[in-house]
């Protein structure tokens, strides 16, 4: 009887025993099912986010297709009218005028500069005379200001223009100029005008060397296209970068 009680034991324990390493099994089944679930997830909402990044590429490129069309029907209608060559001839215009290679008027400010006058008291001549530094500090304000044009002595001031001392005089465009310096700038008078007679400003700078300087605002300045060459030997337009491709 004891015995049949012992094995009857053995039997419960065993069962429990066996009931427990299940739901162990079960435990580890679900927590593992819940990872690749959570992974899942995770892969859903990075594939969704790559999808409407797709969709926002392909959206952007379509409407820059659809500008690209009407651009390319508007160029055909005018052709077909007659019109291009007028529209090119304005866009020839309008990029010769901003390049300086056409003459251009305008309102604006002219600016006289002369040496100074006054009696050499610092023992250096070269205080009391106008330089490219000084020139260029003038010429950089009224860009600074909004100049559209500018020229210096006559010489239409451009990207590449030199403006520097060569002995008693100045070089600009490879032409030699000399004091008085006269600039002309074109753009709105009453800001360029500012820009340069502020407090502290150039004016007032060149003012402590007695360097005389005149700015007076003009309804109408005609400044001369540039007539010299641009060197372009070393210039080509960019190619379009391929897959691949290097620098």
């Amino acid at each position: 009887m004891q015995k049949r009680r012992k094995r009857g034991e053995l039997a419960v324990v065993a069962a429990f025993l066996v009931l427990g390493f299940l739901l162990a099994l079960q435990l580890k089944s679900v927590r593992q099912q819940t990872a690749v679930d959570a992974t899942s997830a995770s892969r859903l909402e990075t594939l969704q986010e790559l999808y409407n990044n797709v969709v926002n590429e392909r959206d952007g490129l379509k409407d820059q297709l659809t500008t690209a069309q009407k651009e390319l029907e508007d160029y055909r209608s005018a052709a077909a009218s007659g019109e291009g060559s007028e529209a090119l001839k304005s866009e020839v215009e309008y990029l010769s005028m901003v390049a300086g290679l056409t003459d251009v008027e305008g309102p604006g400010v002219m600016v006289i500069l002369q040496d100074s006058t006054a009696t050499n008291t610092s023992g250096e001549e070269a205080d009391y005379l106008i330089h490219d530094s000084d020139l260029l500090s003038v010429i950089n304000e009224l860009r600074d200001a909004g100049a559209q044009a500018l020229s210096l002595n006559g010489e239409r001031i451009l990207a590449t223009s030199e403006v520097r001392c060569a002995g008693s005089v100045v070089l600009i465009n490879g032409q030699r100029v000399a004091a008085p310096f006269v600039l002309y700038a074109i753009g709105d008078p009453t800001t360029l005008y500012n820009a340069l007679t502020m407090r502290g400003g150039v004016v007032d700078v060149l003012s402590q060397w007695k360097i005389q300087v005149n700015v007076t605002m003009s309804e109408k300045l005609l400044i001369e296209k540039y007539s010299g060459s641009i060197a372009t030997d070393y210039l080509s337009p960019a190619q379009e970068e391929t897959e691949g491709s290097e620098r």
